[in-house]
């Protein structure tokens, strides 16, 4: 197996600080929604203040990309765009929607026991996933070797791998389009025992990754429910219940990176997304 190491760009520096930390979980086996009112906005994000990137009639079908929903109500899906043709991607409310499959469960990022005192990240770990956007998945499994896994979604397919990073274990994910290297994701495997280390970690990544691609372009961090925010202690509990949320994205030459730590029903969401600019703008 060839390690890949991008250089010569502030993004693929900052790469291995953030890859730890995917927002996105592993994609859904498939599972279809049904729009089930007259229309139906999809948002660019899991905001209702978020622009809105198409409006679905009722009857529309989508495909759910992933198990766990975001700030409790957003479901995040995949369609085909009734003007373009072309695959989207976005962020719908579960009011609007109904399931076309058995009532769905939480899937367990990571089965093992977990980790009561992680290391520290490693900053000086040389692993860089692949961020050749646009090259094809040959070229990616000639660079990253057999996957573990291979599933198609309406078009996209996503073929998937586990690395260690940084000193952690993750799940990473390429996304093509067309056969064309579109994004890039990792989720963390690992389980922290103490929640508020999730938040330790989200805001020493955010710093490292701000070294290598100066001030994002937003930092925030969202209170849905702000009755723990007295308690700094609490903060973590607070992000397992969905009440609170760290979001972090920067704009670089060629790519989108998102960062963002959320979670719901006791679970941790910690993640991060990098999206190449002209092939998210023809096809996502």
């Amino acid at each position: 197996m060839r390690h890949h190491h991008a250089g010569g760009t502030r993004i693929g520096i900052a790469v291995a600080a953030v890859c730890l930390i995917l927002a996105l979980p592993q994609a859904a086996q498939a599972k279809k929604l049904q729009v089930i009112t007259a229309r139906a906005d999809i948002h660019l994000s899991a905001d209702v203040s978020s622009p809105v990137i198409e409006t679905l009639d009722q009857g529309a079908v989508l495909t759910l990309a992933s198990v766990i929903k975001s700030r409790v109500i957003w479901f995040y899906v995949y369609f085909i765009s009734p003007e373009t043709g072309k695959t989207r991607s976005g962020y719908i409310t579960d009011g609007m929607v109904r399931k076309l499959y058995p009532d769905l469960k939480i899937v367990q990022i990571s089965s093992e026991d977990e980790v009561a005192q992680p290391r520290d990240l490693d900053f000086n770990d040389a692993y860089r996933p692949i961020l050749a956007w646009g090259a094809d998945k040959e070229a990616v499994l000639e660079a990253e070797g057999r996957p573990q896994g291979q599933e198609k979604i309406e078009g996209v397919e996503i073929v998937t791998y586990k690395r260690r990073i940084m000193g952690r274990r993750c799940h990473l994910e390429y996304v093509f389009d067309g056969n064309r290297l579109a994004a890039t994701r990792l989720s963390l495997l690992e389980v922290f025992a103490d929640k508020n280390r999730y938040i330790q970690d989200y805001l020493k990544l955010k710093e490292f990754a701000i070294s290598k691609m100066g001030t994002p372009v937003a930092d925030q961090v969202v209170w849905q429910d702000a009755s723990l925010k007295s308690d700094k202690g609490l903060w973590g509990a607070a992000v397992s219940n969905g009440q609170l949320e760290f979001r972090a994205c920067w704009d670089v030459p060629g790519t989108d990176v998102r960062m963002k730590l959320a979670g719901g029903s006791d679970q941790v969401a910690f993640g991060a997304e990098f999206v190449g600019n002209d092939i998210k703008t023809a096809s996502f």
